[in-house]
C-alpha cells in the first residue's frame, strides 16, 4: 500500500468514525461525560462495527486517537456554552436588578407625587373650614374614591363631582357606596340620594326613555361630610 493509499484510507476512517460519534454522542456536557466514562467501550464498539460492516480491521489506537480528539472538541464546546450561559445569567441578573431599581424608583416617585398631592389637598381641606379632626377621614375617603373609580389622585379634589368630574356611571356609584360601607365595617349606610340612581320619568312614557336611569352623586367633599356625620352624629 502506497503512502497516498494509506493517507486516503485514514481519511475515510476518520470521516466514518467522526460521523458515528456525531450521530451517537450528544453535543452536551452529559454527552461528553458519557463518552469519557465509556471511552474504551466506545473504541471497541466502533472498531467492531467497521469490521462487521466492511471487513476492514481498523487499529484500536487509531480509533482511540479519533475518540480522544472528539472528546477535546466536546470539551471546548461545553466550556464555550458554559461561558455563554454564565454571561447570559449575569446579564439577566443585571437586567433584573435594573428593573427592580427602576420599579423602586418609580414607586418612590409615585408615592412622592401622592404625598405632595395629599399635602396640596390638605391645604384645600383646611381652606374649606372643615374640622381638622376629619383629616384622616379625608385621606381615607380620597383613597377609596381614587381606587374604586380608577382615577389618579391628582384628579380628585373636594369639589370633584363623582359622576360629572370623575366619570362614574350608575354601576360605579353602586360599587363605590359598597366599598365605602365595607371600609367602615358596614357601620354606615350610603343612601341613594348620596350615591345612587334615579329614574327618568319623561312626560311621555315612550320606549325611547321609559326605564332610563341617571346616576345621582355628590361631590367628594359632600360624601366626606356625610360619612363624618354618620361616624360622629350631632348631639
Amino acid at each position: 500500500m502506497t503512502a497516498d493509499d494509506r493517507a486516503y484510507e485514514l481519511d475515510i476512517l476518520k470521516k466514518v468514525i467522526n460521523t458515528y460519534l456525531d450521530q451517537t454522542v450528544p453535543v452536551t456536557e452529559e454527552g461528553l461525560d458519557s463518552l469519557v466514562s465509556k471511552h474504551d467501550e466506545t473504541v471497541w464498539k466502533i472498531a467492531t462495527k467497521i469490521y462487521s460492516e466492511s471487513g476492514h480491521k481498523v487499529e484500536f489506537s487509531l480509533v482511540r486517537d479519533i475518540v480522544n480528539s472528539h472528546i477535546e472538541v466536546l470539551k471546548m464546546h461545553v466550556a464555550t456554552e458554559k461561558a455563554a450561559a454564565y454571561k447570559r445569567l449575569q446579564c439577566q441578573k443585571v437586567e433584573e436588578a435594573r428593573r427592580v431599581a427602576q420599579g423602586a424608583q418609580q414607586a418612590a416617585e409615585a408615592e412622592n407625587r401622592r404625598q405632595n398631592r395629599l399635602i396640596e389637598l390638605a391645604k384645600k381641606f383646611d381652606e374649606s373650614g372643615r374640622d381638622k379632626s376629619m383629616s384622616d377621614l379625608f385621606v381615607k375617603v380620597l383613597d377609596i374614591v381614587s381606587e374604586q373609580l380608577s382615577v389618579e389622585l391628582d384628579k380628585v379634589s373636594l369639589n370633584s363631582h363623582i359622576c360629572k368630574d370623575l366619570g362614574a356611571d350608575e354601576l360605579d356609584t353602586l360599587e363605590l357606596a359598597m366599598a365605602v360601607e365595607e371600609a367602615f365595617d358596614f357601620n354606615i349606610e350610603i343612601p341613594e340620594d348620596i350615591l345612587g340612581s334615579v329614574k327618568k320619568w319623561p312626560p311621555s312614557f315612550s320606549n325611547d326613555y321609559f326605564g332610563d336611569s341617571v346616576p345621582v352623586a355628590c361631590t367628594v367633599g359632600e360624601l366626606l361630610d356625610y360619612i363624618h356625620k354618620q361616624i360622629l352624629p350631632e348631639d
